[in-house]
């Protein structure tokens, strides 16, 4: 059974569940980053299998399930919603399409099991951090993302030389629409600054040091541009080594 989560009343984009741990908290380093006073740095983890989707609250600890406070274990069902200071999680069932188009609730359960194929949701872009605490990470961009230090910032960065309310990102068909908000420490697309501009996969984003990578996912992702350029440095150092190497060769034999 394929799950996400969403956010109500929230344009935070979707987290689709893989089987796996998804930490949640307000600590930087969790997968689900959320503020607010009553809220840990490890607040509760979800454990996804194949037998569904098991919440852990860490000692001492308690989360609202469903309006009710829950503490230690508890296996959770498509449609409970948690209670994450005032961030509202919901765990949402994604919904089969067969290869007609029709709905599984509308199939026996036999024919389900032969003609369903679940079509997992994928973000249109991905940001890949490309330095720093952010070096490896992913974060989908499915709709408007604030970007900035403040505590309610879809992305989340939380250094001095970021404004509260850095940059916003919105995807506009192929590319996304990248607008600075008056930030002191500027916002660049591919090594220049900008107040508005477009960009693309491929493209490096950067918001003061913080660098990433703009990703259309399923697409083959170009190195970045200081990178492609250093790798091509290299590649004529080591042409150049190869040839003088060559030609001392050369005049060894020749002098033999």
């Amino acid at each position: 059974m394929s799950m996400k989560l969403v956010f109500p009343g929230s344009d935070r984009a979707q987290l689709l569940l893989e089987q796996g741990n998804y930490t949640i908290g307000s600590s930087a380093g969790v997968d689900v980053l959320v503020s607010g006073p009553d809220v840990a740095a490890l607040f509760c983890e979800l454990a996804v299998s194949s037998q569904g989707v098991q919440l852990r609250v860490p000692e001492g600890g308690q989360v609202i399930v469903n309006e009710r406070p829950v503490t230690g274990l508890m296996a959770l069902r498509a449609g409970d919603t948690l209670a994450c200071g005032p961030t509202q999680i919901r765990l949402v069932k994604i919904a089969a399409v067969t290869e007609a188009g029709q709905s599984s609730a509308s199939m026996d359960s036999d024919t389900q099991v032969q003609a369903t194929m679940v079509r997992p949701v994928l973000p249109k872009f991905v940001l890949r951090g490309l330095s720093g605490e952010q070096f490896g990470r992913s974060h989908p961009l499915n709709a408007s993302m604030l970007v900035g230090r403040a505590d309610d910032a879809n992305l989340w960065l939380p250094k001095e030389s970021i404004s509260r309310q850095h940059t916003r990102l919105t995807p506009a068909g192929d590319e996304v629409l990248v607008e600075d908000l008056g930030s002191a420490n500027g916002t660049w697309i591919n090594g220049k600054r900008i107040s508005r501009g477009q960009a693309r996969h491929g493209d490096e984003i950067r918001f003061d040091t913080e660098r990433f990578q703009l990703v259309v996912p399923g697409r083959v992702v170009p190195l970045p541009k200081d990178q492609g350029l250093r790798a091509g440095r290299r590649g004529l150092l080591l042409v150049a080594a190869v040839v003088a190497s060559a030609c001392v060769a050369a005049v060894f034999l020749l002098r033999g």
